[in-house]
């Protein structure tokens, strides 16, 4: 996030974070009424509706908005996924564990916010890195790409194609994080003057399969392990098909 300021940046920073934060509030909507659409219950409802709320906005998410954006993508990224650092830490324990005590320390104080809350600081200042410490970032954030991939590939080799494919729940979680969330999402940009590099980083994040953190955190709160395990792998095995098209169209 070494880059130089600019108003136009800015500009769009913030109108995505606020655009962030009404999508993560249409997939919360989203997540309940196919739930109860679906009649889940305990355990199935919770990681269900984690699962659709959080998708992988940062193995996956990074590497595909830098690929369409460019370099400046990556600060975009950061930018959105400030949603993701806060919810993960408050609804998302809350989804999981039934708490209703949510944990606002560890919303703000975590990696992902620490390192956004420095690149902004960098953003708006003049104070620049260590060349040698910019080059070496530099290299690492070249690596998403591959170690998206490499993610992707440990997710699928770890199940088996047919139980991945098995139950209805499975099946229609993928259609609709996959499909029907970006497509809804498209559709409600369609009717909207956003800059055209907010919209594509809005509509790539809502195409995300699950995050990594659903079986995370349903193991840690000893919710359905074995459903979180599943909603990733089939959502991860399906967005190899449906993440390259949304591409194609962006592009």
């Amino acid at each position: 996030m070494n880059f130089d300021f600019s108003y136009e940046m800015l500009s769009n920073s913030v109108i995505l974070l606020m655009a962030g934060g009404v999508l993560y509030l249409f997939l919360w909507i989203l997540g309940i009424a196919s739930s109860r659409v679906l009649r889940l219950t305990g355990d199935v409802r919770s990681v269900f509706r984690y699962a659709m709320l959080f998708g992988n906005v940062a193995y996956m998410g990074y590497p595909v908005v830098e690929l369409v954006i460019g370099k400046k993508g990556v600060f975009y990224s950061a930018v959105f996924n400030i949603w993701f650092n806060i919810l993960t830490w408050t609804v998302g324990i809350r989804i999981m564990s039934g708490k209703t005590e949510l944990s606002g320390k560890k919303a703000f104080l975590n990696p992902g916010m620490i390192s956004v809350f420095i690149g902004l600081v960098l953003f708006f200042t003049p104070l620049k890195l260590p060349v040698f410490l910019d080059e070496a970032l530099a290299l690492l954030g070249e690596s998403t790409i591959p170690l998206a991939m490499i993610v992707a590939g440990i997710i699928l080799a770890s199940s088996k194609i047919s139980a991945i494919l098995k139950g209805r729940t499975i099946i229609i979680y993928s259609l609709l994080k996959l499909c029907v969330a970006p497509m809804i999402v498209f559709l409600f940009l369609s009717f909207l003057r956003l800059p055209q590099t907010v919209e594509k980083v809005l509509i790539i994040m809502s195409a995300m399969p699950a995050a990594a953190n659903t079986s995370i955190f349903a193991r840690l709160f000893d919710s359905d392990f074995e459903l979180s395990s599943r909603l990733i792998a089939s959502s991860t095995l399906f967005s190899l098909i449906s993440i390259p098209l949304i591409i194609s169209f962006l592009e």
